[in-house]
């Protein structure tokens, strides 16, 4: 029983729960406009399209800016984990919708398929591609 309450103590998710967590946690922080939460999961070496890390900052601030009530929803959340389970392929749908009042001024959807590596206990995304609905 000692042993038991002691490993309880260790617990952390596993590798899929942590990834998940992860993406809702981006999720978030997207909806949020909190910009250093999303800085914060991706990876040093990250990149969207011909974007880096520090890009993509400066893009969101703006968009952040231009669309100050947002919404952000992911939805069919597909994780695929590679063995062993440090990286991973997480692919889901996105609807982002914003503007400056309650009613939104633009919408889209994508769909996404982004890349993980496992940095000790987290998750930082590396890549992202996104493939718009109206394509």
């Amino acid at each position: 029983m000692l042993l038991q309450l002691s490993l309880a103590g260790c617990d952390r998710p596993p590798p899929e729960q942590a990834l998940r967590d992860a993406v809702a946690e981006l999720e978030t922080a997207l909806e949020a406009g909190d910009v250093d939460t999303v800085l914060d999961r991706l990876d040093d070496g990250f990149r969207y399209r011909d974007l880096d890390r520090k890009a993509v900052g400066r893009r969101l601030v703006g968009a952040f800016l231009r669309y100050p009530k947002r919404q952000v929803t992911f939805m069919n959340v597909r994780v695929d984990l590679a063995t062993p389970a440090d990286r991973a392929a997480v692919r889901f749908n996105a609807l982002v919708w914003g503007g400056r009042a309650a009613l939104p001024d633009d919408a889209d959807g994508f769909q996404v398929s982004s890349h993980w590596r496992r940095d000790g206990g987290d998750w930082l995304l590396t890549e992202v591609e996104t493939r718009g609905w109206r394509q």
